[in-house]
């Protein structure tokens, strides 16, 4: 049995229209599906066809709030995923909105890894190791993210960016035993990103010979607080305690036991 389309009547929303069959109101649909399908009134319908015209419209709903997603910011095929599925369970529309973004251009996980690579690589703040972790979060594919690190990551500006991650913190740990000065770089430079193959590669281009005599200019006013610290035990562990707590701040113990030879003597 078919029936008729007996009006097609604009929306107060711009791009939308409903359709009346058989002088009832029937369904909404898109210009985009107006287009395709080229309804008009007097236009046969059958039941198969209402149906495919309220699917196509339901993808054509969904197409659009993808667009809007997207409209001032690259992302993922998995964003636009999880973006879709708070509108709806749908995940054959979904899949058919996606592929359509796909054919765009405007979903392209590898485009969208390039893009956020070079930004990390202008910044010079983090590691490869960081945008990995950053990308799986979004879960972009671990070939592509690879592949967009050899291309725009090349281990010279590792090396630049690693060197001037460390020249930050050296200058933020001048109070700090060149131990702990030494290995808190090597950390930062870690949870930044920096591999465990490259670190030695940086720190080796790090100038550290301001560090040299270092230990020897801090260590009498680092000691000084802890002996304050400490100054209501008996002299024993407050020696003692004193004593462990400059070994856990990176000193030798040649510089520990002079400086605590100037306490006692002051």
């Amino acid at each position: 049995m078919t029936q008729s389309i007996t009006k097609i009547e604009a929306q107060k929303r711009k791009g939308r229209f409903n359709v009346y069959v058989d002088g009832q109101y029937a369904f909404p649909i898109s210009e985009d599906v107006f287009i395709k399908y080229r309804l008009f009134k007097g236009m046969e319908l059958d039941k198969q066809l209402i149906e495919t015209l309220k699917s196509a419209d339901n993808i054509s709903k969904l197409h659009t709030r993808a667009l809007n997603y997207l409209a001032h910011n690259l992302r993922t095929e998995h964003e636009v995923r999880s973006k879709l599925l708070e509108i709806t369970d749908d995940l054959e529309a979904i899949d058919q909105v996606i592929s359509q973004l796909k054919d765009q251009q405007l979903v392209n996980d590898r485009k969208y890894a390039d893009s956020y690579v070079r930004t990390v690589v202008r910044q010079k703040k983090n590691g490869p190791n960081w945008i990995r972790q950053k990308l799986f979060e979004k879960k972009v594919p671990k070939s592509l993210i690879d592949a967009s690190i050899a291309d725009f990551f090349p281990e010279d500006q590792m090396i630049e960016i690693g060197i001037s991650v460390a020249d930050n913190q050296l200058r933020h740990h001048q109070k700090e035993s060149e131990k702990m000065v030494v290995n808190k770089i090597k950390e930062t430079l870690v949870r930044r990103g920096f591999g465990f193959d490259i670190v030695p590669d940086i720190m080796e281009k790090v100038d550290t010979s301001g560090l040299a005599s270092h230990d020897s200019d801090i260590i009498g006013g680092v000691a000084e607080k802890y002996w304050r610290k400490y100054a209501k035990l008996e002299k024993y562990k407050q020696f003692q305690k004193t004593r462990q707590a400059l070994f856990r701040k990176g000193f030798s113990m040649d510089d520990i036991e002079a400086a605590l030879e100037n306490l006692a003597e002051s």
